[in-house]
């Protein structure tokens, strides 16, 4: 059957649920709650008037191959699907209308059905965030455009009351669609509980454009602004998490006042308590640089592992330009 498609509503770890699509027009509900390698269970709702008999089987036939894989991917030892063609008989919802009851012409359906659809953006582009998974503290989501293309793909990382990230893009994004892309991020966040947020756009593995969010005030970063000249302090370097291989990280060091690209990555072996690793800079910079870019790294390694001791070494073009061993007191 053309034009069957699934859209995603909500995606979490343990579930979906998704709107059945039947030529651009929806058609039912798919709701799916899991744990790997456990159970599957759910339920899905077709609508009873939207669908022909052919279609339903059809529709049934394409839904039920669609969870097989889902249960051959997860390796469920279990799995309870209920399928259901009628009415809704009631939807509670959280707005003034708390619940309406169907009526058997359809007439009050309808009405149901255009409570389902998301509200109109605001903003022109239409763009949804969609949360894939969450564990310990990162988020991944996918942003979708209104016809849910995936457009880009969100890494976002909470570290006490600060927010990182990097977005990458299917494809070069304009102004506008990184500003709503932020703006979304942002928006699914508690802002009493958030102090700043430092998301990173990145196409083809290249960063394009830094957004530096403080007290929930949406602004891009300034990459111009001058600093007192003198020693390097706290604020004027930030760490990003770039890649979690979960014994390798990679972190981007990037210092806004110098440009928009990183001025260094970090490689970072923590399978063991005596972490290694190496930076490698594009600019070598000064010994008080190199140890204040050291301590930061320290503190984001404090937050993802327990460590006895830190060994880095500092590259500049392939060349060893410091080392620097880090050692908690317990081995003093």
């Amino acid at each position: 059957m053309t034009g069957l498609m699934l859209r995603p509503d909500l995606k979490t770890a343990g579930g979906e649920v998704c709107d059945i699509v039947l030529d651009n027009e929806f058609v039912g509900t798919l709701t799916l709650v899991y744990r790997e390698s456990d159970r599957l269970s759910g339920s899905i709702q077709l609508e009873e008037h939207s669908l022909s008999e052919s279609a339903k089987r059809e529709t049934i036939a394409f839904l039920q191959n669609y969870v097989q894989l889902l249960v051959s991917a997860l390796q469920v030892k279990t799995c309870e699907v209920f399928v259901t063609y009628s009415p809704y008989e009631l939807l509670i919802v959280t707005d003034e209308q708390a619940a309406i009851e169907a009526s058997p012409d359809g007439k009050e359906e309808d009405s149901l059905y255009a409570d389902l659809e998301p509200e109109e953006n605001e903003h022109d582009l239409g763009y949804e965030l969609v949360t894939i998974s969450e564990k310990r503290n990162a988020i991944e989501y996918h942003i979708f455009d209104p016809e849910m293309e995936l457009v880009a793909e969100a890494d976002i990382h909470m570290v006490g009351t600060d927010v990182t990230g990097k977005v990458e893009w299917k494809s070069y994004p304009l102004d506008e669609e990184m500003e709503q892309a932020a703006e979304l991020i942002v928006a699914d966040f508690n802002e009493d509980e958030i102090d700043s947020y430092f998301l990173t756009m990145t196409f083809d593995g290249q960063v394009i454009e830094t957004f530096d969010l403080l007290h929930n005030d949406l602004y891009e970063a300034e990459m111009d602004v001058p600093h007192a000249e003198g020693k390097a302090d706290h604020s004027d370097y930030t760490i990003v998490l770039a890649r979690d291989d979960d014994d390798a990280l990679t972190y981007e060091i990037y210092k806004p006042s110098e440009g928009r690209l990183p001025m260094g990555t970090a490689t970072m072996d923590i399978s063991q308590r005596q972490i290694t690793g190496f930076i490698d800079f594009r600019e070598p910079g000064s010994s008080d640089d190199r140890e204040l870019i050291a301590a930061l790294l320290l503190e984001e390694l404090d937050k993802e592992k327990e460590f006895d001791s830190v060994n880095l070494s500092m590259l500049h073009q392939n060349q060893l330009i410091d080392e620097i061993l880090f050692e908690t007191e317990q081995l003093h």
